[in-house]
């Protein structure tokens, strides 16, 4: 398997695209890394591409999902975070798509994924999006989904998610408004005393009730019992 890492080229900056990869290579090739680099347009840098099964665009200057994907028909794993993305397209020839890394972009929704039907990891962290539907997304093979640091503010979308899923195991919800919104006072607090305990405190003090924070576990335990990692990861920032 030929494996080719162009992270930190300087791919973009001044215009320089070229990767000095014969044509024979390119077709060759099944893991490409392209993160941090300065490229706007990854069109003609992944032209010829067309085995690879994982590819990394991660923390570059991407304003879109570049077109060249729709010749990617054997990728698995797309990593494309940290980028100015607002909208999910181009992934209509990727049906074996098992993850899509889109954190820290500009997505105001989902969209454009509903038919990766074997898709197990899809993190949208780190963005805009302030509604999520269970028609919005694959939920058959789904087990990841990050959701953490967006503008979601009605937790019942989150539950509806939850309960179109068979095999979801680790849920990242934290940051969003509906935290504010519940009944529950004490969700940020009890999030950070939580962070510090996992990094390695023996006690940490805390003036609020943690039980508010175990009812939304319990909540969503109990339409999706998979999710045996809840507590800890509802907290993470992922």
């Amino acid at each position: 398997m030929l494996v080719v890492d162009k992270s930190h080229c300087k791919l973009g900056a001044s215009g320089g695209n070229s990767l000095n990869m014969n044509h024979d290579n390119k077709k060759q090739c099944m893991k490409l890394s392209l993160r941090r680099n300065y490229i706007e347009n990854a069109e003609d840098i992944l032209q010829d591409f067309s085995s690879l099964t994982w590819l990394c665009l991660s923390a570059n200057a991407l304003n879109s999902i570049p077109r060249a994907m729709i010749q990617l028909s054997h990728l698995k794993h797309l990593y494309i975070s940290n980028n100015k993305i607002k909208l999910i397209e181009n992934l209509e020839k990727c049906p074996d798509l098992e993850t899509l890394d889109l954190r820290h972009n500009r997505l105001q929704e989902i969209s454009g994924v509903a038919h990766l039907i074997k898709l197990s990891s899809l993190s949208v962290s780190g963005n805009s999006i302030k509604d999520i539907s269970p028609e919005s997304i694959p939920t058959e093979q789904l087990v990841f989904l990050g959701l953490y640091g967006n503008q979601i503010s009605d937790f019942q979308t989150i539950v509806s998610v939850v309960r179109s899923t068979k095999k979801l195991n680790k849920l990242f919800i934290g940051a969003n408004p509906f935290c504010n919104n519940l009944p529950l006072k004490s969700t940020f607090n009890v999030s950070v005393c939580l962070t510090h305990l996992k990094n390695g405190a023996k006690r940490v003090k805390c003036d609020e009730d943690p039980l508010n924070l175990s009812k939304v576990i319990e909540l969503l335990r109990s339409e999706c019992p998979s999710l045996t990692n809840l507590d800890n990861n509802l907290i993470c920032n992922h």
